[in-house]
């Protein structure tokens, strides 16, 4: 009677976290959105239409970098949750210990990757850029990854609170990030000269500057009993957490592939001003995608506790209520597409016309994706994903050559459908695997 008690004081906590996060966040989202909806025509308006292009590729291949934790942060974040489930606090620090200085060692490779790039990369050239702009690209590529590289480790901070099931607090961090760039941005288009060096100083400063400030306080006092200790340091840990994490590396690669290197095809087979064009629909279609998250993130860690405790008709619930969400969502994205010519004037001022067809393929897609995204993220919580790596891989394998060769044939049109046609092979059989890890009858490749 006690144990069945404990059990539902349990259910009620982690359902009070889970709503109470979602709701933060849901405010928290809705005003990044806007700001991030303010940053792009101040931002086209400051640097043009053609630069504007050419600043988002580049900061698609930075982000490629974030591949580089091997995995580690979601193997982290899965260990560290399963060892404060059961209570093991000398685990929890080891994970956080081994993980801290995993991220500065590789951090400091990046560094150097960087600054060889400086020598040898013409980034004008890589990014179909004017010549002119090569010295500035080098310059920008350099600062930028620095700040990068700092990023890229004292985000663990961020990885334990998504951990501890407190991811409010980290989209609490990005939208401070986020309005201390909107305010930047609009006094460097006040006072100074258009230039996407100054762009790209001034917003990694901005991204930067509120999660060093939310590290550092953290680490003083909630997290001061867990602060990495190079003496807490263990091969143990790397390897229980490298052999989680390094399928999930593996599945950030294929990713990787699927995902950033849209741009990178576009800018080559259409130009700059398509990519923009390809990066306003996205963004623009991209909000129901973003709303979903939103509700999605929260689940991740708190699955991985619910599946520890065998609390499956908790997990059966919230995915039913998950499902009428993603329904009316996709409702949601039709409105979108339908008042897009009144949105897009307000906008961005008669700057990019709305494309139907484009807004209507990225429909389909983001509404397919949100479909899968619901399943991976539970297969990804419980850390049941070989199938999931066998099947991306083969997707990315098979994605540049034929996003390349629909690109060239039918333009954004053609790399978008390539797109489509990844979401609904993993719409799928994703669905499958949950049920059939669900109900116990999960076996071979299903259920690893």
């Amino acid at each position: 009677m006690i144990e069945v008690q404990n059990d539902l004081t349990l259910r009620k906590k982690r359902e009070f976290r889970y709503k109470y996060n979602t709701q933060i966040m849901l405010i928290c989202q809705f005003m990044s959105m806007g700001i991030s909806f303010l940053l792009i025509p101040i931002t086209m308006n400051y640097i043009g239409v053609s630069d504007y292009g050419i600043w988002i590729t580049l900061v698609g291949i930075i982000e490629w970098f974030n591949l580089f934790d091997i995995g580690l942060g979601h193997g982290l974040r899965n260990k560290y949750a399963e060892a404060r489930v059961t209570g093991d606090m000398t685990a929890v620090r080891g994970y956080v210990s081994t993980a801290f200085f995993s991220l500065i060692i590789i951090s400091s490779l990046i560094f150097l990757i960087f600054n060889i790039s400086y020598f040898f990369v013409d980034w004008s050239l890589m990014l179909n850029a004017p010549k002119y702009m090569e010295h500035d690209l080098q310059i920008l590529i350099l600062f930028i990854g620095s700040f990068f590289c700092i990023r890229f480790v004292i985000n663990i901070v961020n990885i334990l609170l998504t951990a501890d099931q407190h991811p409010s607090v980290v989209k609490i961090i990005a939208l401070i990030g986020n309005i201390i760039a909107l305010l930047t941005i609009y006094i460097l288009t006040k006072t100074a000269e258009p230039s996407i060096l100054f762009l790209g100083i001034f917003l990694s400063v901005s991204q930067l500057f509120p999660l060093l400030v939310a590290f550092i306080y953290l680490f003083s006092t909630k997290y001061r009993p867990i602060l990495p200790r190079l003496s807490q340091f263990s091969s143990k840990y790397i390897r229980l957490i490298f052999s989680l994490g390094i399928q999930f590396f593996f599945i950030q690669i294929t990713a990787l592939v699927l995902f950033t290197t849209n741009n990178l095809i576009i800018v080559h087979t259409s130009g700059p001003e398509d990519v923009t064009e390809f990066n306003i629909a996205y963004k623009y279609i991209n909000i129901i995608f973003l709303i979903f998250m939103t509700l999605l993130t929260p689940l991740w860690s708190a699955c991985t506790e619910a599946y520890a405790r065998q609390d499956i008709d908790w997990i059966k619930s919230v995915f039913k209520r998950m499902n009428n969400i993603w329904l009316a969502l996709v409702g949601v994205g039709l409105i979108l597409v339908f008042i897009s010519p009144f949105t897009y004037n307000i906008w961005l001022k008669d700057e990019i016309k709305p494309d139907f067809v484009l807004l209507g393929l990225l429909l389909i897609y983001m509404a397919l994706w949100m479909r899968y995204t619901l399943y991976r993220t539970f297969m990804n919580s419980i850390g049941k994903i070989r199938l999931q790596f066998y099947i991306t891989t083969a997707e990315s394998i098979l994605h540049i050559p034929f996003a390349v060769y629909m690109g060239t044939m039918f333009g954004i049109y053609g790399v978008v459908f390539v797109m489509i046609l990844s979401a609904v092979i993993n719409s799928i059989w994703e669905p499958i695997q949950y049920r059939r890890i669900l109900y116990n009858t999960a076996k071979g490749i299903w259920n690893k």
